[in-house]
């Protein structure tokens, strides 16, 4: 026991400085951890959630079929491309929802819109496409096969947050969910959805 003691009164420098090194190395480790979980908290506190989202209704004698984005999150939203298929076919202009239609139903009036590039507050919709037909009994079939089409339209929105993390909306029918990816593809520049 006595040359323990004598040992440590001999070393008590060297025992010092361990355990300094010691206490340095847990308390770097609990910064580097704070701020990890402090990135983290950042990412989410910007979090944007894009919502592709379709309708239909008949309303002040128009039938009105829109297409549009809600920003549900609580970050701002950059939308960077902006894919869709209509009645089995890509759509490069959202005009052209308007051309694919049954025989026999008129040219629509319409509305559209591009937001690829656009940046979409939290909370802010936007209409990307309006397509209209006066309401008539005549019309009320050719009706209901544009709207099967319709809603069957699939489109997806990649958008990343302010981080440069980035997401892919994908509205097909069955799902709405925003899906995590690494980096948004090149926006088409013959595309003007």
């Amino acid at each position: 026991m006595k040359s323990i003691i004598a040992w440590l009164k001999s070393n008590h420098t060297a025992i010092t400085s361990l355990a300094a090194i010691l206490i340095s190395a847990i308390a770097l480790f609990v910064a580097w951890d704070q701020s990890r979980v402090m990135r983290a908290q950042q990412h989410a506190d910007v979090w944007p959630a894009v919502q592709v989202e379709t309708q239909m209704s008949t309303e002040d004698g128009q039938h009105i079929f829109l297409v549009g984005m809600t920003n549900d999150g609580i970050g701002p939203a950059l939308i960077n491309r902006i894919d869709a298929v209509f009645a089995g076919q890509p759509l490069r202009h959202w005009e052209e929802m308007g051309t694919r239609r049954p025989e026999g139903l008129p040219r629509p009036d319409m509305w559209t819109g591009g937001s690829q590039g656009a940046i979409l507050a939290p909370g802010e919709t936007v209409i990307l496409a309006q397509i209209t037909w006066p309401v008539s009994e005549e019309r009320w079939p050719l009706i209901g096969e544009y709207q099967a089409d319709f809603f069957a339209v699939t489109v997806e929105a990649c958008y990343c947050s302010v981080y440069g993390r980035c997401w892919t909306a994908l509205r097909d029918g069955r799902t709405n969910h925003p899906e995590p990816i690494d980096a948004c593809p090149a926006v088409d520049p013959d595309s003007n959805l």
